[in-house]
């Protein structure tokens, strides 16, 4: 999920996470790949993406770009349907705004070539682009009924769980490292009744490549996290779970300018 949040952010909602799957350390054993390398080198070869994960992506946005939630909501997984509960008709009136991704980044981020890394878990992939300011980044798994992707955005309900500290807005202080604030939320019942909190860990993907991600502060409000990233970096994506015992991943990507 926007430098808001899923967030797309384009600058602005990704990802990161405890055990994700799949915006400086070394890199991962696995080293990303584009869709390109999955092509032909014939010249008849079909430009189409051929990988599975980044078919199911360059569908979904595709979907998004047209104008038809419909397409999109078939492409989620029952987790990222259950946060619209399970309803199509809410997911098609607030994912144009809860910063999943928008109908223009779907457009522009449609053309480029996707990247694709190994999540920290088994049957996991993170699925990223980026075009000109915009950039964004999707967890990819096996349900029962296939690949699809995990893309839940801001909560219909409003609890809005982090913000990106730096970046601060679209401003970018290559001083300091990239952070993000999680914000601790309670139900009717007070403190013990937490409905959204900061993850247990986040895991961190700089271009593509998996980098360190540390806790650095916590209160009684929140937490916040900092990620350890190259100083030519452009895109980080943080991937984490949002709930314990939930096979759901969010992610939110940030531009590095």
């Amino acid at each position: 999920m926007t430098n808001s949040a899923r967030t797309v952010l384009s600058t602005s909602t990704a990802v990161a996470i405890v055990a994700l799957l799949a915006g400086c350390a070394a890199e991962s054993a696995t080293a990303p790949t584009t869709s390109g390398d999955a092509e032909s080198a014939s010249p008849s070869a079909s430009t189409e993406p051929v990988d599975p994960a980044t078919a199911l992506v360059s569908d979904y946005l595709e979907a998004i770009a047209l104008g038809n939630p419909a397409g999109a909501w078939a492409l989620l997984t029952p987790e990222t349907q259950e946060t619209y509960g399970d309803s199509a008709e809410t997911y098609a009136e607030y994912s144009p705004t809860n910063e999943t991704v928008t109908r223009d980044a779907a457009e522009a981020l449609a053309d480029e070539a996707f990247v694709i890394t190994p999540g920290p878990e088994n049957g996991f992939q993170v699925v990223s682009a980026q075009s000109a300011g915009i950039a964004d980044a999707w967890v990819v798994r096996e349900t029962g009924e296939g690949l699809r992707i995990d893309d839940p955005g801001i909560p219909p309900t409003g609890e809005r769980p982090f913000t990106w500290t730096n970046p601060d807005g679209e401003v970018y202080d290559r001083t300091s490292a990239p952070s993000i604030y999680f914000q601790k939320f309670y139900g009717e019942g007070g403190e013990t009744d937490l409905i959204a909190g900061p993850p247990d860990a986040i895991v961190g993907y700089a271009d593509g490549v998996e980098v360190a991600v540390t806790r650095n502060a916590s209160s009684g409000a929140g937490a916040d996290f900092a990620a350890a990233v190259a100083p030519e970096a452009s895109v980080l994506t943080l991937v984490w779970a949002p709930e314990p015992g939930n096979k759901l991943w969010q992610s939110s990507t940030v531009t590095l300018d």
